[in-house]
């Protein structure tokens, strides 16, 4: 997503997300030093997990960190980022049509190979590929056994191999035995190959915690902006690199709207699921589960900062609104005062992960960029 246009206001009522693209460099060239000599190549898709694609492609791009690659799933968005002016190397990591493969090609777009049947329209177009083998996850790729045939067959045919990859299943729960495995099966793919494509298999998790699974490249997505994979991978750099920091480059606001009293006997929202017990301060949000805020979270399991305090939101989450209790905050907020939603409480809160929390905020939502 682009930036706002200079000059347009975002309503008094509305949310929006501020982004330090000065953060997300600092935790990529983090991430570099950590990894290398092993190339860095910075996850993108999903509109760059929330933070806007484009703004932060351009801020990678302008860091000049060696080596840098982006990944991408589509190739819609690989095309976007060329149409930006963005000339870093770009890796899709999703399926490609055959439509969009000479394309791919004239814009110098490496693409994956995720199936042996797409061997001849691959060297056909002369586009480079990246080989996934399949090696624990059943998910895209050329199974481990297949893996040598299907090599031999883009060598016969003359296609540009560029890498030579793999995705672990399972590094962010520390199951280090699987990871392994799958780090042995693709090593033995490789020793059948004539060529040496770059090889690649950590993702952020394995690529901070393990050297031997570093290899020549390593993609991180989440931990370029500051979120952990998990609280594990987080505990265990604390142990190993105290030293070594993440740093989260978003944050989201939004003014309070409304203040109302309710009284006791009342109840507050849909499926009237609050039952307000005493005299009490409720503040109303033109946030919810369309911009982005899991309904899941609501019924008291999130509370907000509202400054140094932090307030409940009550009853259920609705598409447009939410309401929080700021009885107990002091002094009482008003109108115009400011909330802010933290991710990881609202990724705990709603019983899923900070990745599908930042994934899914909206492009309405206003960026605005430090």
């Amino acid at each position: 997503m682009v930036p706002a246009r200079p000059g347009v206001a975002v309503p008094e009522t509305a949310s929006w997300l501020e982004i330090d693209r000065a953060t997300i460099v600092a935790n990529a060239r983090a991430l570099a030093a950590k990894a290398a000599p092993a190339a860095l190549c910075a996850v993108v898709k999903s509109n760059a997990y929330g933070h806007g694609m484009v703004p932060v492609a351009q801020a990678l791009a302008d860091a000049q960190i060696p080596g840098l690659r982006l990944g991408v799933f589509t190739i819609e968005e690989a095309f976007g980022l060329r149409g930006h002016g963005i000339s870093l190397p770009i890796f899709v990591v999703g399926p490609v049509g055959r439509e969009n493969l000479a394309e791919a090609a004239a814009e110098n777009i490496e693409l994956a190979m995720l199936d042996e049947r797409d061997c001849e329209a691959f060297a056909a177009a002369r586009v480079a590929a990246h080989l996934k083998v399949e090696s624990g996850t059943n998910r895209f790729g050329v199974a481990a056994a297949r893996a040598p045939q299907a090599l031999e067959r883009c060598e016969q045919l003359g296609l540009r191999l560029t890498g030579l990859y793999s995705h672990l299943a399972n590094a962010e729960d520390i199951d280090k035995p699987f990871a392994l495995q799958q780090l042995d099966a693709l090593k033995r793919v490789a020793g059948a190959a004539k060529s040496r494509p770059m090889l690649h298999i950590a993702a952020s998790a394995a690529a901070m915690m393990w050297p031997e699974m570093r290899l020549d490249m390593v993609r991180c997505g989440i931990a370029i902006y500051g979120a952990w994979p998990s609280p594990a991978v987080e505990a265990v750099m604390a142990g190993e690199d105290p030293s070594f920091v993440l740093r989260p480059a978003l944050r989201w606001f939004a003014p309070i709207v409304q203040i109302r009293d309710a009284h006791p006997g009342e109840t507050v929202g849909y499926g009237r699921t609050f039952a307000v017990t005493r005299e009490s301060k409720i503040a109303v949000l033109a946030v919810g589960y369309d911009d982005g805020l899991p309904r899941a979270a609501g019924e008291g399991r999130m509370r907000v900062r509202i400054g140094d305090a932090r307030a409940p939101i009550v009853g259920r989450i609705a598409m447009n609104t939410c309401v929080i209790d700021v009885t107990d905050v002091a002094p009482w907020p008003a109108p115009g005062d400011i909330v802010e939603f933290e991710i990881e409480p609202l990724a705990r809160a709603a019983g899923t992960i900070n990745y599908e929390v930042l994934a899914r905020l909206p492009e309405h939502l206003q960026r605005r960029y430090l």
